[in-house]
This record gives structure tokens, C-alpha cells and sequence, in this order.
């Protein structure tokens, strides 16, 4: 009888339950070695943006670490989140926020920030709260201030690449033999995957890697993985669908 496929999950670990059951659910074993890790930034003003969310015409969430750290931090100096029009820069991030209650008013129709960008709905004078992470850049809020919005941009959380806590789930997982793929979430889990590699001292470049989007996947790719398939949407059956397909095409033997 065969066994579960195994693949090797590198999202970090508080936004990777939603992932691991669609991975399951698709008749996978996923296992969890977060690549990176996800601190919030509580210097960056994100306390005091929150107290006045009343006075934005538009709060922006560019991904569901945003979406956390300004519920967070609304919850912190106990102001209401239903004031302002919410917008969202895809599904993953519009759920947060719905599960808070929030009532998200715009999603763009490609979840990428310059789109967002373009066709969140602003007049010249708008007020528009941006919330991101450090890795995000300025790009949107630029955009956003071109158009003649008046932008705030909130760095709420900064990504920690290669946790030292993740080197010894990294070498559990291959105790059992190589994982059959590996699923990449950012540009970031390809760099820190990397590095934990190099720390556990395990070849990881051999495994077929599976990447939410394109973006990732160039980024797997230069990093010298062989990208086996990229996800459709970045929503996680999506993903899941793209990682249970690319293994049985290239099924990977266990060492």
C-alpha cells in the first residue's frame, strides 16, 4: 500500500492551519516547518492610526498578517472596527477580516498591490490608512498618493526569515526520507527555507517545489528549485489542488 504523500509546508506557523487542512483534505501529509516567522511592530504608530479609524475614508490590508495586526491593535485601544470602508487586497485577507465581523467593501480583481492601487475606488483628498508588512514596500501607498489620496502607511509587522526554532523541525521532516514537494507561500519561505537548509546542513533544492504564485516562483526558481506547479489563486484549496496534482506527476522516492 502506498503512503501519503509528504509535503513540506514553509508558511509560518500562524497563518498555516487553513493551508495544512486543504493539503489533507487533498490526500496529502503536510508538515509544518515554518520558513519564517511573523512579529508584530508596535513603534510603527499602528496603536495610534487605530484610534481614529473613524477619520479614514479607506483602511487597506495588504495581507492577512496586516488584517491580525490592525484587529490587534484595535483590540488594544478598544476602538471600533465597523467605521471605516475596508479594503482588501484578496480572499485570504477579506476572510480575517470577516471573521471579526468586518465588513470588507472592496476586493481588487487581481489580489496584487498595484491593482489595488488602480481600482480601489479614492477622490482627490480621501484619507486611506495603509496597513503592511516591512516587506511589502512603498508601492502601494505611492500609488494611492499619485491618484491624490491622503496616505498613511503602517508598517504593522515585520517577516523573520529562517526562525532558529524551525532547524530542528526541518531535519524531524527529513528523518523519514525526503518530502515528495515543497510548498513555497513568499518570495520570503524560498529565502528562509534556504537558509535553515544550510544551517541543518540538508539539500533541499531537489525537491519539487509548488509556489502560490508567480512571483514566488521566480523566486524559487533563481534560488535553484524546480518549480513543479504554481497555484491558480493564492487561496489555500487552491494551492493544496496545485501540490496534490504536481505529486503525482512527479512523484519523488523516499531515500
Amino acid at each position: 500500500m502506498n503512503e501519503t504523500p509528504r509535503v513540506l509546508l514553509t508558511r509560518a506557523a500562524a497563518q498555516a492551519a487553513p493551508s495544512l487542512t486543504a493539503l489533507r483534505e487533498a490526500g496529502l501529509a503536510p508538515v509544518l516547518v515554518p520558513a519564517i516567522d511573523i512579529e508584530a511592530v508596535l513603534d510603527s504608530g499602528i496603536d495610534g492610526a487605530a484610534t481614529c479609524l473613524h477619520a479614514y475614508r479607506w483602511v487597506v490590508v495588504s495581507s492577512p498578517n496586516g488584517a491580525a495586526a490592525i484587529i490587534a491593535a484595535a483590540e488594544r485601544v478598544e476602538t471600533q472596527l465597523a467605521v471605516p470602508g475596508w479594503a482588501a487586497i484578496g480572499a485570504s485577507t477579506r476572510r480575517v477580516l470577516e471573521v471579526e465581523g468586518i465588513e470588507v467593501a472592496f476586493t481588487p480583481t487581481r489580489a496584487d498591490g498595484a491593482t489595488l492601487a488602480e481600482e480601489l475606488p479614492v477622490a482627490a483628498g480621501d484619507a486611506v490608512l495603509v496597513i503592511r508588512g516591512d516587506l511589502a514596500g512603498t508601492g502601494l501607498a505611492t500609488a494611492l498618493r499619485r491618484r491624490g489620496a491622503e496616505v498613511d502607511d503602517v508598517v504593522a509587522y515585520r517577516t523573520v526569515e529562517a526562525p532558529p526554532s524551525s532547524v530542528p523541525l526541518l531535519r524531524a521532516a527529513f528523518d523519514d526520507g525526503r518530502p515528495a514537494a515543497v510548498v513555497f507561500t513568499s518570495g520570503s519561505t524560498v529565502r528562509g527555507l534556504v537558509a535553515l537548509a544550510r544551517e541543518a546542513s540538508i539539500r533541499v533544492r531537489g525537491i519539487p517545489a509548488i509556489c502560490i504564485g508567480h512571483v514566488t516562483a521566480e523566486v524559487a526558481d533563481a534560488a535553484g528549485f524546480e518549480v513543479a506547479a504554481v497555484a491558480a489563486s493564492p487561496d489555500p484549496a487552491a494551492l493544496a489542488t496545485a501540490t496534490a496534482a504536481a505529486v503525482i506527476r512527479q512523484p519523488v522516492e523516499v531515500s
